[in-house]
Parts: structure tokens; C-alpha cells; sequence
């Protein structure tokens, strides 16, 4: 406290001189400010370290020698807020003289009982004790916030009984001082004179201080840029050094990912590769399985067309020969009856004798001519129909064969897959080969597929054909000869000429002239 109050006045008369009201207003207003920001600081402590009340006593002890030390420039942030906040606080408590003694001179009693006793310190930790046997048989709840209230009172109580001291001894101390300052006034005029002559040395020093200032941070940025090439060499030295060991460590590193990856890379490519040979001889199994089916299929279905063709033909043929003969027995007796009817024209024209029943009978005759007309159509037209039944034979033949070699492929795929499915079992390796080759083939497969479908489309249809050129040969053309005109021609007929049977049925009609 005597430094304090040593380096307040100091203070006091650089600043103000030596107005002795001036020097005991502020020095009030300077410990009233002490003791509120004591206050505040205490109040601030048991919310912050509301749990350990060593570390707060030896705090409370510090802040006036912290304070004793703000004039300078030096001070933290944190005591500059706390000065300022107390200023601002105080400053309109601390403007009368008066009450601030009156209230000092009313803690003195308070205080005296504080510094006869052992010491503050005694005090707080018998209450501690004390409280700490009480509060063990509390909650745990209730038993912390008594304990965080216990340290903050104890606190209290410590910090006010502190500044209290501080108190009559500053009191003690002003008393002191205001002697002294009798004694200042009078070396006031020579200190005056010294403070002058200071001033000017002050000055002088300054100047000099100033050069000699300029000159160090001269050679203070030349060092540093001295400084600082030195350490851009020996950072790019360590970082060259430490690139090195990064390459090499990465190279390293780069060769060991790549050994693992072509590692895994071979495993799961084995692993594949036997998933796809399973997959490719199941697919495989399941090819020729579909395969047979649909050709043991195919092959019932062309018998069975087969066998109903022929025996279609056969009855066709036997009918159609049938009525062939039936018709020739006619085209004879019609012969003959023309011949009868010519020779009769011829008598009855040598004896020059005509009626009635001579002109009924040319009548019939030129009928008979018509009737004869319409026969040979009708003969013409069986033998078209034959015609178009040999076609179909033939076409049947013709479907015969392409289905043997539809089967002679099939074979032909069947060996080439075995052949491969020898190859997959034996070469691994050659795993885009097998896939092309067995796209290939699944290609190749898909294409006889769909021509065996055309095929069997076109079987049923020759089938539809035959079945309705059957039904008309047996209900198209048995109506009389009276009732069909010679110039429309059935339906059903189509425009083909056999030279097989052409010559066997191509003899004119004979003409009655």
C-alpha cells in the first residue's frame, strides 16, 4: 500500500501539481473505485469457481497491488474494463467529499474486530467445516447449491473484511499524506523548476530516442530480411527433401496399391469367370433341352401334315380319276349319239323331207354340241386341279428336304457347342471368344428357330390350300350341265397347264359339221 500511494502521488503531482483538494478527491475516487470493482470481481468469482475456495482467497488478496499498477500501459484488457466499469459505477457516488468520509469513518468500528481476531482466514474455514458436516445429510441437489452459496458468502465476508483494512489503513495513510503535502507545497516551487529542466531533457532524450528508434528498425528490417531469406533457403532445402521422401513413399505406395488391386482384379475375375462357365453350361443345358423339344415338336407336327396330305392326295387323286372316266363313258355315248344324229341329218337331207320333229331335233342337237362344250371345261378343269395337287407334292418334297437340313444345321450347332463347351472347360482364358461364339450361335440359333417357324407356316398353309381345293373338287363343280354357263368358270380354277396331262386330255370336241 505505501508503493501504491508513493506512485499515486507521483502521479498526482506530474499531472495536477500540488492542489492538495485535488490530490485527496482523487485519491477517494481512486479507492472508491478500488473497493467496488473488489466488490464486483467478488461476486463475479463463486459463479465461476463456485467449487474451490482456495483459488478465490488468494485472488481477493491480489487486486490492490494489480491496480497499483494502472497508470501504466502495459495493464491486461481485462483490469482495464474492470477500472472503467468501476469509474462508471462510482462516479456519481464519489462526487461529495463528505459522505465518503463519513461512510469511511463508520467501517471503521465495523472493521476493528476483523484484525484483532486470529486472522480472516481462520474464520471461513472453520464455517466451511462446519457447513460441510451439516450438508452431508442434505440431498445431493439441495447439498450443491448450499455448498455454492456457503463458498459465495464466505467469499463475501473475506473481501469485505480485506478491503476494510485497506480502508483505515488508506484513511491512516491520507492523514499521513496531507502532512506531507504541506511539506510539497513548499518543494512545489522547486520541483516546478526541476519539472522544467526535465521537460527539456525529456525532449532531448526523445529526439535522441527517436534516432536511435529509426536506426534500430533500420537494422531490425534489415536482419529480418536477412532473416527471412535465410529461413526461404532453409525451408525450400527441408521442403525438397520432404517432397523426395513424399515421392518416394507415394511411389511406394502407388506399386503396392497396384499389386493388391491386380490381386483382387484376379481373384474376382476368376471368381467371374467360374460364375459365368456355370451359368454358360446351364444356359447350354438349357438350349439343347429347348432345342429337342421344339424339334421332336416340329418333326410330330410335319408327319402328322404329311400323313394328312397324303392321304388327302390319294383320295383326290381317286376321285378326280373316277370322275375323269365317268366323263370320258359320257364324251363316247355323246359321241356316238352325234354320230347317230348326223347320220340322221344326212338321210333326212337326201330325202329333202322336213317338219316339225326334224327342227326339235337339230334343237337337240345344237343342245348336245353345248353339253359336249361344257364336259371339256369341265375336263380341262380337273386337270388343272391335278396339276396344282402335283405342285403341292412337290411342294411338300421341297419342305421335306429343308427340314432335313434345318436338321443337318441343328446337328451341325450341336457338335459346335459341344465343341465349345470342350473348349470353355479347357481354355479359361479365352472368355470374349466363348461369349461372341455363343452370342453367335444364339444368333445363328434364333434365325433357323424363326425359319423353322415360317416353315411350319407354311406347311399349314398348303394345308388350308389343299383342304379347300379338296372340298370344292367335291362340292364345287357336281351341279348340272343345264343349270352352268359356259363363259364363267368356277372360282376355285387357276390358270395352270401340265404338259404331263395335256396330251393325254387335249383332244378337240368333234363338230357336228
Amino acid at each position: 500500500m505505501d508503493r501504491l500511494r508513493a506512485v499515486l502521488n507521483a502521479v498526482f503531482t506530474m499531472n495536477w501539481g500540488s492542489d492538495l483538494g485535488a490530490h485527496q478527491l482523487l485519491e477517494e475516487q481512486f479507492l472508491n473505485n478500488l473497493h467496488s470493482n473488489l466488490l464486483l470481481f467478488k461476486d463475479r468469482l463463486p459463479s465461476a469457481h463456485g467449487k474451490s475456495s482456495g483459488p478465490t482467497l488468494s485472488g481477493v488478496s491480489r487486486p490492490p497491488a494489480s491496480t497499483s499498477k494502472a497508470p501504466d500501459s502495459r495493464i491486461s484488457p481485462l483490469k482495464r474494463n474492470i477500472f472503467s466499469r468501476s469509474a462508471r459505477l462510482t462516479s456519481s457516488e464519489c462526487v461529495d467529499k463528505n459522505k465518503t468520509k463519513v461512510g469511511s469513518r463508520r467501517q471503521q468500528p465495523q472493521s476493528s474486530p476483523p484484525n484483532t481476531s486470529t486472522g480472516p482466514q481462520n474464520v471461513p474455514q472453520a464455517d466451511v467445516s462446519q457447513s460441510k458436516k451439516k450438508d452431508e445429510n442434505i440431498r445431493p441437489p439441495e447439498q450443491q447449491q448450499l455448498t455454492d452459496s456457503d463458498q459465495r458468502f464466505q467469499a463475501l465476508v473475506i473481501v469485505l473484511q480485506k478491503t476494510l483494512t485497506e480502508r483505515d489503513e488508506a484513511s491512516r495513510q491520507r492523514r499521513e499524506l496531507l502532512q506531507e503535502q504541506l511539506l510539497l507545497r513548499q518543494e512545489l516551487v522547486s520541483s516546478v523548476a526541476s519539472c522544467d529542466r526535465l521537460e527539456k531533457e525529456k525532449e532531448e532524450l526523445r529526439a535522441g530516442l527517436e534516432e536511435a528508434l529509426h536506426k534500430l528498425q533500420k537494422q531490425h528490417q534489415t536482419d529480418l530480411l536477412e532473416l527471412e531469406q535465410k529461413l526461404q533457403a532453409f525451408y525450400q532445402t527441408e521442403q525438397d527433401k520432404v517432397h523426395l521422401r513424399y515421392q518416394e513413399e507415394a511411389d511406394k505406395h502407388h506399386t503396392l496399391t497396384q499389386q493388391q488391386v491386380y490381386k483382387y482384379f484376379l481373384a474376382s475375375h476368376e471368381a467371374v469367370k467360374l460364375e459365368l462357365e456355370s451359368a454358360h453350361v446351364q444356359q447350354l443345358q438349357c438350349v439343347h433341352q429347348q432345342h429337342e423339344q421344339t424339334l421332336e415338336e416340329l418333326r410330330k407336327t410335319h408327319s402328322q401334315e404329311l400323313q394328312s396330305l397324303d392321304s388327302s392326295f390319294k383320295d383326290a387323286e381317286v376321285a378326280l380319276f373316277k370322275q375323269v372316266q365317268e366323263l370320258m363313258e359320257e364324251k363316247a355315248e355323246l359321241v356316238k349319239k352325234l354320230e347317230v344324229e348326223q347320220q340322221r341329218r344326212r338321210e333326212l337331207a337326201e330325202t329333202s323331207q322336213k317338219d316339225s320333229h326334224i327342227l326339235y331335233l337339230e334343237q337337240e342337237l345344237e343342245s348336245l354340241k353345248v353339253v359336249l362344250d361344257m364336259k371339256t371345261e369341265q375336263l380341262h378343269q380337273q386337270e388343272k386341279k391335278l396339276m396344282e395337287f402335283e405342285k403341292l407334292t412337290e411342294k411338300n418334297v421341297k419342305l421335306d428336304e429343308s427340314l432335313k437340313k434345318a436338321q443337318q444345321e441343328n446337328e451341325d450347332l450341336k457338335a459346335r457347342m459341344e465343341r465349345h463347351a470342350a473348349l470353355s472347360r479347357w481354355k479359361h482364358w479365352i472368355i470374349p471368344a466363348v461369349l461372341t461364339l455363343h452370342r453367335q450361335l444364339s444368333t445363328e440359333q434364333a434365325v433357323l428357330q424363326e425359319s423353322l417357324v415360317k416353315e411350319s407356316k407354311m406347311n399349314k398353309r398348303l394345308s388350308m390350300e389343299n383342304e379347300e381345293l379338296l372340298w370344292k373338287l367335291h362340292n364345287g363343280d357336281l351341279s348340272s350341265p343345264r343349270q352352268t354357263s359356259p363363259s364363267s368358270p368356277p372360282p376355285s380354277s387357276f390358270c395352270f397347264q401340265s404338259p404331263r396331262s395335256s396330251g393325254l386330255y387335249s383332244s378337240p370336241p368333234l363338230s357336228p359339221r
